[in-house]
């Protein structure tokens, strides 16, 4: 009798520990997501300068970056199979993570309802079949389609890398390898490295 309880209150430790361990993920992984989607998300602010015009004002840009876009999400964060260079500024830890990247396997499903974001942004997850039958459908009907990878968390969910992809249509899009830090419980973006521009 000692020993079947014995067995049952290991067996009952292993997955409440691993059940912890998995609501950690999600909870920091969606925390993660929700900043990149506002950041990532923003309407681009062009440059008048270029054009030797005087530069927006505050409250242009401000009228600019607030506007009401349409964001969709592809519906799960995909594995990495692309190798990244390290980045000496950035640390040792912050390399190990980038080249685990390789190795997280799984998928992840991304669950709008577990997205807060504070920019006025319509969200929705992107049919995947139309965007198959139709190159042309994310410029048609969306502002952007945001995906994601999977992150690569350290031991104790204070650093994290992942990668970005930000479509805006055939040929104009790019993607991001995105760096972060826990700092008073707040992820905050450390650095941004675009690797590809179409």
């Amino acid at each position: 009798m000692k020993t079947n309880f014995l067995i049952f209150s290991i067996f009952f430790l292993v997955v409440s520990c691993n059940s912890s361990i998995i609501d950690l993920h999600d909870k920091n992984s969606n925390e993660i997501l929700s900043l990149l989607i506002d950041e990532f998300g923003k309407p681009t602010v062009p440059s008048r300068e270029l054009y030797n015009l005087k530069p927006f004002s505050k409250i242009q840009k401000d009228s600019i970056l607030n506007q009401n876009e349409k964001i969709t999400l592809f519906p799960i964060q995909k594995e990495i199979h692309q190798k990244f260079s390290k980045k000496e500024k950035l640390g040792e830890e912050f390399n190990k993570l980038v080249d685990n990247l390789s190795n997280l396997k799984e998928t992840r499903k991304i669950d709008l309802s577990k997205i807060e974001i504070s920019r006025p942004y319509q969200l929705s997850i992107i049919d995947t079949l139309a965007i198959k039958n139709d190159r042309r459908y994310i410029e048609k009907n969306f502002d952007k389609l945001i995906n994601f990878s999977q992150i690569s968390f350290n031991e104790h969910y204070t650093k994290a890398v992942l990668t970005v992809g930000v479509n805006m249509g055939p040929m104009n899009g790019y993607s991001s390898l995105v760096f972060l830090e826990k700092i008073n419980d707040v992820w905050q973006i450390k650095n941004v490295d675009t690797y590809s521009i179409s």
